[in-house]
């Protein structure tokens, strides 16, 4: 396949082979897989897209090379990311890579942050990565060294969203709750605030004056809950509780939730999970997962193997039309000593955790549902016409394999090539 040369404008794609969930639902089928689409740029955005039709030769022909949107990494951690070299955790599990961390703290200057963070955006970008969400630890009700030193480092090519991770004690005091609201507002666009929420620190007035603190200063909210395999888990539940009990009062919520980790759905009954499920259902929360986390810290025990996989209900929540994402969570630190800021790890790692089925053409959803990560209603589904012209390419891929045997990667922004990741030469040598 010819490649055009970096940056130059495109005319569009000919022979492009896309995913049948972003296709119109009459789009044809060829032995029982969508035929190739002709998409036509113009301005930096998608003119045209129709089925691929005679020899276009204005058009880059990828010749049947499987593509998708940009793709988004909606749970990181960029503040926490590539210490594990200098910080180990002496035992597994999720409260002893805590432990690390809050011990790490003492290394975060601003270089080093910068430094860290700017090296996991930079994977980002050349894995294809549109849009990027991190956590990031609040140790106080003011906005920490790192909240500050991040918010102007997306490169041109990433939307870069950043959430304030608070420990829900904070929220214990209303009026601590509502100044670091306001600190989050204040910090701009693309703000949200969170919180950890896990039995160790249930306390439901700290909920209700979180979720009244978000109302009032109109954040959208991403919590890390539930990360824990506790049948009796209190977060999901009382969340979807307080949504359908508030929607008439003056304290409802109008914003959009993203709830990640919900491992403690896994530890119950299913008549449990369903009942919580069918709550969250009705009120549109988003669930975003991280399997290659939760694999690692839960059900942790040194030199025992793990019984049970620690990762939320995904396919119960797709049957109950709940919005689904998958993340890496954290890379290269005390928490997940691997990682590499590229969603095709991340559902890699899901295809075989959660047993998923035809992964490219509905599952590849999961890595690059923008609506899902923000809430927002969209009108048209991605690549439609008058979408941004963002696609990333797999070259030497099959729609079998994929995710698998797909590290190479054409990364195209707004209509132009901007990365390009080839396979490395496989050479024979005869003895």
């Amino acid at each position: 396949m010819h490649i055009p040369p970096p940056a130059s404008a495109l005319n569009g794609i000919a022979n492009v082979r896309l995913p049948a969930w972003l296709l119109p639902g009459n789009w044809p089928v060829k032995n029982g897989e969508p035929v190739t689409a002709d998409m036509r740029f113009q301005a930096g955005k998608i003119s045209s897209l129709m089925p691929a039709g005679p020899s276009q030769d204005d058009l880059w022909n990828v010749h049947g090379t499987l593509a998708l949107p940009g793709l988004i990494e909606p749970h990181a951690h960029l503040d926490k990311t590539f210490t594990l070299a200098r910080s180990r955790p002496a035992k597994p599990g999720l409260l002893a890579a805590i432990e690390t961390l809050h011990q790490d703290r003492q290394h975060w200057t601003a270089a080093d942050l910068r430094r860290r963070a700017g090296k996991g955006l930079a994977w980002a970008a050349a894995n294809g990565v549109t849009r990027l969400r991190t956590h990031i630890d609040w140790f106080d009700v003011v906005p920490p060294l790192a909240w500050l030193e991040l918010a102007g480092m997306a490169p041109a090519d990433i939307t870069l969203e950043r959430v304030a991770l608070v420990p829900l004690s904070f929220f214990a005091d209303a009026e601590a709750a509502d100044r670091i609201a306001c600190a989050v507002a204040q910090s701009g666009k693309d703000c949200l605030l969170g919180g950890f929420i896990h039995s160790s620190n249930w306390d439901p007035a700290a909920m209700t004056n979180l979720m009244r603190s978000a109302s009032r200063w109109q954040l959208n909210l991403d919590l890390h809950i539930d990360e824990e395999l506790s049948p009796v888990a209190h977060g999901l539940s009382w969340l979807a509780r307080y949504l359908s009990d508030n929607e008439l009062s003056e304290h409802a919520f109008s914003g959009h939730i993203c709830c990640s980790h919900g491992c403690a759905l896994a530890s119950g009954s299913d008549q449990q999970a369903q009942d919580v499920l069918s709550l969250v259902a009705a009120q549109r929360v988003t669930l975003i997962a991280l399997p290659m986390t939760n694999l690692l810290l839960q059900d942790a025990v040194t030199g025992r193997t793990p019984r049970q996989r620690g990762i939320t209900l995904i396919k119960e929540a797709q049957a109950s039309g709940i919005p689904l994402l998958l993340g890496c969570d954290n890379v290269q630190d005390a928490f997940c000593p691997a990682g590499s800021y590229d969603p095709l790890d991340t559902l890699s790692c899901a295809l075989f955790a959660l047993q998923l089925e035809n992964v490219f053409d509905q599952q590849s959803r999961l890595i690059c549902d923008i609506a899902a990560l923000t809430g927002d209603i969209q009108p048209d589904l991605p690549l439609a016409p008058g979408s941004d012209a963002s696609l990333v390419l797999f070259p030497g891929s099959d729609s079998i394999t994929w995710p698998l045997h797909s590290p190479a990667r054409l990364v195209i922004r707004h209509g132009r090539l901007t990365h390009q990741r080839t396979w490395n030469q496989e050479l024979s040598h005869e003895s």
